[in-house]
């Protein structure tokens, strides 16, 4: 019995025993392995550097998401794949959708595809046997067990290696898995969330995405619209990270100048609201008064000029020696040439900017160069 204890069992019963008390011993059992997965799950929240922070906004397009949250929250097995660039809030709309669902009372956990290699995504999503590898010196549950029940967030589900995504095809088909070193299948009730910023149909030709496995987790997608997208909100998300930021560093509650509020408006905030949680949490960190003035925002900031009102550099020419083509020309040139500095040489935003695609963009510079090159002549 002792032997027996060491290797795991829970408890022993002497023969011959009662049939109560051998209910109660499994009650036990059962309760234990509760508790124990909820202090594994407390022990991977505690080492995870995240802080969590409620959607915020009112514009029509947060409206719409929140809707779609309900709505996804009262489908329990439905896998959701969450879809928008870096930096707009993917993982905060995947753990509304966890806690507004029958699974709140479960693990929400949370894992990169980009941020660890790939025989690390396979233990961490799936946990291995003692002596599987070198290291393996115990046994370990992974991600996908000590979540049973509840949900499993797979961000940047673009970066995940190819071997890794025919295992997780293999979970989403069949609900069941191996730990690695072992060949016993342990069958989880777990709903797959993904978020990634890429397009994943271009990883489909480029042969680094499975197209079984995008259709597999692409049954409903929500897009987490750009900052640039819902204006509306920039002011009132940005008092509720000065608000937040004044109540953790103990600092009396700071406002917006008028002149900031207006940069804030004006501004394309590429990188979301990552970007402005950022620089109002710097801005809190080095304010001493009770207002935020734009001394306290990053340069780049303060430089930008939208390229929508350009300064035209060129003098006012009369028709009988420069045509509407030529100046309409040097116009466009100037308002790409600004884009294109602001953005640090960076098509693909400078693109964004200019609410024109990437291609368009790199055709117009073309041409530019075509009529430079002839104007020279």
């Amino acid at each position: 019995t002792v032997e027996a204890v060491k290797c795991g069992a829970f408890h022993f019963i002497n023969k011959p025993f009662e049939l109560e008390e051998l209910k109660k011993l499994v009650r036990q059992a059962i309760k234990g392995q509760v508790l124990k997965r909820e202090v594994e799950y407390l022990r991977y929240q505690q080492r995870k550097i995240y802080r969590f922070c409620d959607l915020v906004g009112q514009s029509d397009k947060m409206m719409e998401i929140y809707r779609q949250i309900e709505i996804l929250s009262k489908t329990d097995h439905t896998t959701v794949l969450v879809l928008g660039e870096s930096g707009t809030g993917k993982e905060l709309v995947a753990s509304a959708i966890h806690f507004k669902s029958k699974r709140n009372k479960a693990p929400f956990m949370e894992i990169n595809c980009a941020s660890l290699p790939e025989n690390l995504i396979e233990s961490e999503l799936f946990g291995y046997e003692k002596g599987a590898f070198t290291d393996a010196k115990h046994q370990k549950k992974g991600l996908l067990e000590i979540a049973d029940n509840g949900t499993v967030f797979l961000d940047e589900i673009a970066e995940m290696p190819l071997s890794i995504q025919a295992k997780l095809l293999t979970f989403l088909e069949k609900k069941q898995f191996k730990r690695l070193g072992s060949g016993k299948n342990i069958e989880v009730d777990v709903r797959i969330i993904a978020a990634t910023n890429q397009d994943l149909a271009k990883a489909i030709e480029k042969k680094k995405f499975r197209k079984d496995l995008y259709y597999r987790l692409n049954v409903v997608s929500i897009h987490a619209p750009p900052l640039r997208e819902r204006r509306d909100d920039i002011l009132l998300l940005s008092n509720y990270f000065l608000e937040e930021f004044s109540k953790d560093m103990g600092k009396t509650p700071k406002t917006l100048e008028p002149e900031v509020e207006e940069i804030f408006n004006a501004y394309p905030w590429y990188g979301n609201v990552r970007e402005l949680r950022n620089i109002i949490e710097r801005a809190v960190i080095f304010c001493r008064g009770n207002k935020v003035d734009k001394d306290l925002l990053p340069r780049e900031m303060l430089n930008y000029k939208n390229p929508g009102v350009p300064e035209l550099k060129f003098q006012g020419r009369g028709k009988n020696n420069t045509s509407i083509d030529m100046i309409l020309l040097e116009v466009e040139k100037q308002i790409i040439e600004d884009s294109l500095r602001q953005t640090t040489g960076n098509k693909t935003m400078a693109a964004r900017q200019l609410d024109i695609s990437r291609y368009s963009l790199t055709r117009r510079i073309n041409k530019l160069k075509r009529e430079s090159r002839r104007h020279d002549r």
